[in-house]
């Protein structure tokens, strides 16, 4: 009689659980594939390194990341390169990202992009808690495709939702849900109009609102990509479509230096 069985395969999962407080870490746990390190330097923002030592995602990998911010921290939260997720036929790759930040704390959530490749399975969630005088910064990039080496994202599945409560209560959501042709997807004028890198910039806080002249200036002498904003509740949302990882890259970092007071994470430098 032949034995019939299905190969499983190995996967990556990871977890990390920290909160800084006042600056210094008073909770640290990490496990399996999912690293995070601390820098200590003088800037004065802080800065958080997440890692992923699996070097990618594919299906059925699964990171949760849960990080607390609170009195009178002033942090960055990063990745030490960007996020690789490769094709994927069975279970998706999931991250689930949970963040709190007090009344008293500055917390800059700006991973390096997520690069996309051909037939990927991708799904994350990403859930934020702030209160009223938090002052918050999330920055979030996708590249359909390693542009830089001539690759194209055609097919595959993508899910992505954000929610952020104050208090409790939903202010903002984010849903994108892209399968199938997503290469066609992304030809529409009305989604990206051929444009293979995108970012999403969500702002909160009495501190960084004082900045929105200054995005307005970067945004009417901006040529190289299409950017666009929004101001209303007490919150900015920053919306750039580009067709080059690079031009993306660029003009995130200059919204970010306006609300960080030109400091960028040192990892960004390696």
């Amino acid at each position: 009689m032949n034995a019939i069985y299905k190969e499983k395969f190995q996967r990556a999962h990871g977890d990390i659980n920290v909160e800084i407080n006042n600056d210094d870490i008073k909770r640290f746990y990490q496990s399996g594939s999912a690293k995070v390190f601390y820098h200590k330097h003088e800037q004065p923002i802080k800065e958080l390194v997440l890692v992923n030592t699996a070097g990618g995602l594919t299906s059925g990998d699964k990171f949760n990341y849960d990080i607390d911010i609170i009195k009178n921290s002033n942090t960055f939260v990063t990745t030490q390169t960007a996020e690789r997720v490769y094709k994927g036929l069975e279970d998706n790759a999931k991250i689930n990202i949970n963040l709190k930040v007090d009344n008293s704390s500055k917390l800059f959530w700006i991973p390096q992009e997520l690069i996309l490749f051909n037939l990927c399975n991708f799904a994350r969630n990403i859930e934020v808690k702030i209160q009223p005088k938090s002052n918050f910064l999330m920055a979030e990039s996708m590249i359909f495709g390693r542009t830089a080496m001539g690759e194209i994202l055609e097919k595959g599945f993508i899910k992505d939702n954000w929610k952020i409560f104050l208090n409790e209560k939903l202010i903002h959501a984010e849903a994108i849900c892209l399968s199938d042709n997503i290469k066609d997807n992304l030809s529409n004028i009305a989604s990206a109009q051929d444009a293979v890198a995108v970012s999403n910039i969500f702002i909160y806080g009495k501190s960084f609102l004082s900045k929105q002249n200054e995005i307005t200036t970067l945004i009417k002498n901006s040529e190289d990509v299409l950017l666009s904003h929004s101001i209303w509740n007490d919150k900015i949302l920053v919306r750039i479509v580009a067709k080059d990882a690079f031009n993306l890259k660029k003009i995130q970092k200059e919204l970010i230096l306006i609300f960080s007071d030109n400091v960028l994470p040192k990892v960004w430098n390696n």
